[in-house]
């Protein structure tokens, strides 16, 4: 379960006025076993828009990372919409390839929400702090004027304070960092003092980013220290500073170029056991700096941590005493700009007259395989808010940080050192924790409760027999997916009659049959009993969401108000005539043949581009000896060697993947598959992310002819049924060159277009996606997320008007 090591990291190891040797070998050993066996992931979800109106689909994609990287654990996603009072209304399981996962919700048109939750989440995240689980509340417009909220009574504002390190020491002079917030968590400005208890003032104070700020205070004895302050009504207010201790350590840290600089200061008066202290910085559970500082003759040391060619994330910085305990921590968020790649973003054809095609362009410059989402919507009903959560500042910032970040994008949107002042704020405000120092050196790790999820398998136990009689035992089994897809099973069978059988994809349900190998006239089928499930969590997770998100939901402002409830009247009004194409059959225009097959035989990650053969027409098909000799010099770069023996294939250096009815299958067993039983072949260029191991050469997919020979019920064996990953439903973009009487109906679609599975390689760098606008668009906003296999990030987005 190990990760991928940071990039270009060197331990640097430092002698702060160092007297002995170093010892603090188990700090390198509790961030290895933290490394190694509890290596965490997070979840960044990209969504087609921040609002919905009932009966709207909400389309997501979702990347998952561990550490700086494109996560490895696990390959399963749940997904739960959530209402207001946190109750579980739909949930969604998608199988996770090239560290990405896509699915939708249906918001049905009778919903009277006004608000909703996403929360996502892999299996393996529950074992860690729940908080961390991906969430976000979406507000849902109605036709309905939304009724004024009562005034809210309560204190108006917060203050709080943070001295840096922890602590405020007494003679020590300190940082302190502020924070001012309203009642919902939203900041504020905020002015004012700090006095002694005899009123007397110390230092004044004012907030320069976002409420929050910092001053210089050097506490005396026991004195008790007040924040005097007026919120934004007026009212005066009253913040008590922390009691300064009379032992303790001071650390300020500034985050300066390619290095961190920290200082550490104690009291005049120091006991023995604050005189040698450890400094240990580590990013991402791996052990990035470690000192040894002596303080016996001196109140102050300073010292750099090198940061050149860290990748961009979040370093804690803990000052431990020589009995490990620690004493001051400081995280800082380190950024030498090379977390992203760019991509470029342009409009070939722009046409937003009512029902027009528009052309879009997205370049890369990354050879290596990239993976990427596009969201095209109303710039007018969507607009762009400032600072909005994205990739950069949810994987590198706020996913790793407990409490509220006000519009975190804001961090990512430039390199001016004001930015990195503000964010410095943001650290200083914020803590880190992931683990917790004092736990993890006591020996006290996460407790594993659930293993990370692998690709979709089939489990189950046999009972009503003794072990003897389960002895060696196996079960045959035929998977039957609903497009008609077989594969054949054999399971082996534990000696409590218990089986597993891993990596089954399939979507939707799938019946299995069954009975014993060798088993004559069904003697042990007969006297045992068979449970079939599949391996998912069993239910969704029990956590009420935080009320907190729906307060800080972004409200509109009136025009986009207006428009929205005039948007979410006209989807009520047209709710019958205007549907997605999961829920709609398409009768008015003949379909051509292959666009029939397809949608009668594809389904899941095959629905995607490929190049098709119907074998029916096309008279190479009949005199073909096998679907090899078929394809040979049908596909450009495509290499099949044929004759004695199985047949060996090459794409771009790589070898195709096989599948028959959707189910991977090796040459052999498919060269034995007649041509006059196939249908159609489905040819996917590299790469390809149906299957597994990354599809680097690309994949041919055959299906068989429903009600063949291949295609019969299977007689005489039991049966069960079994859920496989949730459906995937295709977002539907009409095609106006096409007449079609569903679209008499207005259109007044918000996102004109969604693709969650836009990949580039070194031979597909350029993209080319079009759509058509609705009836009343004006100006349209692109959106376009992703990263790639080296874990570099990329956004891009754009107003086309």
């Amino acid at each position: 379960m190990k990760r991928q090591p940071l990039c270009k990291i060197n331990l640097f190891i430092a002698f702060l006025f160092l007297q002995g040797t170093i010892t603090a070998q188990s700090f390198d050993s509790v961030l290895s076993k933290l490394d190694t066996q509890y290596p965490q992931e997070k979840l960044y979800v990209q969504f087609d828009k921040n609002f919905y109106s009932p009966g709207e689909t909400i389309w997501f994609k979702a990347y998952l990372f561990s550490a700086q990287t494109p996560s490895l654990i696990s390959k399963t996603l749940y997904a739960e919409l959530l209402d207001e009072q946190g109750k579980v209304l739909q949930r969604r399981v998608a199988p996770i390839v090239l560290s990405g996962a896509a699915a939708a919700f249906d918001l049905p048109g009778s919903t009277s929400s006004s608000m909703v939750f996403v929360r996502v989440y892999t299996r393996w995240m529950l074992n860690f702090d729940s908080s961390f689980l991906f969430i976000k509340a979406f507000p849902i417009v109605t036709a309905k004027k939304e009724t004024t909220r009562p005034a809210v009574t309560q204190q108006s504002a917060y203050l709080q304070l943070f001295p840096e390190g922890g602590d405020l020491v007494q003679g020590v002079e300190s940082r302190v960092a502020f924070k001012a917030t309203d009642q919902r968590g939203l900041p504020v400005r905020v002015a004012g003092d700090v006095v002694d208890s005899k009123g007397k003032k110390i230092v004044s104070f004012s907030s320069v980013h976002d409420g929050m700020g910092f001053f210089r205070l050097q506490p005396e004895g026991t004195e008790q220290y007040r924040a005097t302050w007026k919120d934004p009504a007026g009212a005066a207010k009253e913040t008590s500073l922390p009691v300064a201790k009379l032992k303790g350590l001071v650390m300020e840290v500034n985050n300066v170029g390619k290095k961190v600089q920290f200082s550490i200061k104690r009291p005049d008066k120091m006991e023995r056991s604050y005189e040698r202290v450890h400094i240990v910085a580590q990013m991402h559970q791996q052990l990035l700096y470690r000192a040894k500082a002596n303080l016996a003759s001196t109140a102050i040391t300073s010292g750099a941590i090198p940061v050149e060619g860290l990748p961009t994330g979040i370093v804690q910085i803990t000052v431990f005493s020589e009995e490990e305990k620690p004493l001051a921590e400081r995280i800082v968020l380190v950024n030498q700009q090379e977390h992203y790649f760019i991509t470029d973003l342009n409009a070939p054809l722009k046409k937003l007259e009512k029902r027009q095609k528009n052309v879009i362009q997205i370049d890369v410059p990354d050879t290596i395989v990239c993976n990427l989402s596009v969201a095209v919507t109303d710039a007018d009903i969507h607009s762009v808010q400032r600072g909005e959560d994205d990739i950069f500042s949810h994987i590198l910032l706020t996913s790793d940080i407990k409490g509220y970040v006000h519009q975190p994008g804001y961090y990512f949107s430039g390199e001016a050192d004001s930015i990195t002042a503000h964010l410095d704020l943001v650290m200083m405000t914020n803590g880190w924790r992931r683990f917790k120092w004092e736990e993890v050196l006591a020996g006290r790790f996460p407790t594993i409760h659930e293993q990370p999820d692998g690709y979709l398998g089939l489990q189950g136990k046999v009972s009503g027999l003794n072990k003897a009689l389960l002895a060696q035992k196996e079960l045959t089994g035929i998977l039957q997916t609903k497009n008609g897809g077989k594969q054949f099973l054999t399971i082996p069978l534990e000696t409590d009659g218990s089986f597993y059988v891993p990596d089954v994809i399939f979507f939707d349900t799938a019946r299995i049959f069954y009975q014993f190998n060798n088993d004559k006239d069904k003697v042990l089928s007969s006297r045992a009993s068979f449970d079939f499930r599949n391996s998912f969590l069993n239910q969704p997770v029990r956590l009420q969401p935080d009320r907190e998100l729906i307060s800080r939901v972004s409200r509109f402002d009136s025009a986009n108000s207006s428009k929205n409830r005039m948007i979410a009247q006209k989807l009520l009004e047209n709710e019958k005539k205007v549907q997605t194409l999961a829920t709609v059959e398409v009768t008015a225009q003949q379909k051509s043949k292959k666009e029939k097959l397809e949608a009668e035989y594809t389904s899941g990650l095959f629905t995607g581009d490929g190049m098709t053969f119907v074998t029916e027409d096309d008279p190479f098909a009949g005199s073909s000896l096998n679907v090899f000799t078929y394809l040979q010099s049908k596909v450009a770069g495509l290499q099949i060697t044929t004759g004695a023996g199985t047949p060996t294939l090459s794409w771009r250096g790589g070898t195709p993947q096989l599948f028959l009815d959707q189910m991977q299958m090796d040459a052999s067993s498919l060269q034995g598959i007649p041509m006059s039983d196939v249908a159609l072949v489905k040819v996917f260029r590299p790469p390809f992310f149906g299957g597994f191991g990354g599809g680097s050469g690309g994949a041919i997919a055959v299906y068989t002819k429903k009600g063949g020979a291949g295609n019969q019920n299977v007689k005489g064996l039991d049966a069960a049924t079994v859920h496989g990953y949730s459906e995937m439903k295709e977002f539907y973009s009409p095609d106006y060159l096409r007449p079609d009487p569903l679209q008499n109906a207005d259109d007044y679609r918000t996102t004109l277009y969604w693709n969650p599975f836009v990949y580039t390689d070194k031979d597909h760098r350029r993209i080319i996606l079009s759509f058509y606008n609705n009836d009343i668009t004006k100006k349209i906003r692109v959106v376009v997320e992703g990263c790639n296999t080296e874990g570099k990030l990329t956004r891009i987005e754009k107003v086309f008007e």
